[in-house]
């Protein structure tokens, strides 16, 4: 996976190991994740269930189809920054999970999540993948927004240093975006004022 140039050559890598998982191995890692947040408060944890489930099997699902497709716009260009220092992290992360026990879902997560973020340009996690606190990961005018991006440098093999989501400036609660749109319509119009009918 170091070596691709393009993310079509970066697909065709990531789908060829994905391929050796089924839905069982993806319906047991999800299992995994639900244990380890059943003790979360209901509605935070079914909000976060819902983005980890998005995660899991959308991810897996665009890949299938990505790769059967064939050519799509785009697949010449080269992966997101840092894939090949993505890629090291993954074995070195791998690597310290087999102390321990099997990685077959670390590294099946590092899969789609690699896929999403250097083929797709995506974060990792959704857009709405709710965060302790209230905030969430959000997309605005093409940006995605991350209230916890510049916040993981403590955590180790996370995903974050990688991610295409920037750290946002300000909240990013669910009803910012309303806020946002507000704010930017205003602008609009004030610059249509002094613009053009000033």
């Amino acid at each position: 996976m170091h070596g691709a140039a393009t993310k079509g050559e970066l697909l065709r890598i990531v789908a060829s190991e994905v391929a050796a998982f089924d839905l069982r191995d993806l319906e047991a890692m999800n299992a995994g994740f639900e244990r380890k947040v059943a003790n979360l408060p209901p509605d935070y944890r079914d909000r976060l269930l819902a983005s980890v489930r998005e995660e899991i099997f959308s991810a897996h699902h665009r890949l299938v189809l990505l790769s059967r497709n064939g050519s799509n716009p785009g697949m010449d260009e080269p992966p997101g920054p840092g894939h090949q220092t993505y890629w090291a992290m993954v074995a070195e992360a791998c690597t310290a999970k087999a102390r321990e026990k099997d990685p077959k879902y670390l590294y099946l997560k590092y899969l789609l999540s690699g896929f999403t973020m250097f083929v797709l340009k995506e974060p990792a996690h959704p857009v709405g993948t709710p965060f302790p606190g209230g905030q969430i990961v959000d997309e605005w005018e093409g940006t995605y927004l991350c209230p916890v991006r510049d916040k993981a440098d403590d955590v180790a093999f996370a995903l974050c240093p990688y991610c295409p989501a920037v750290q946002s400036v300000e909240p990013t609660y669910p009803e910012m975006r309303a806020h946002r749109q507000k704010r930017r319509r205003q602008e609009c119009l004030e610059n249509y004022w002094t613009n053009y009918k000033g």
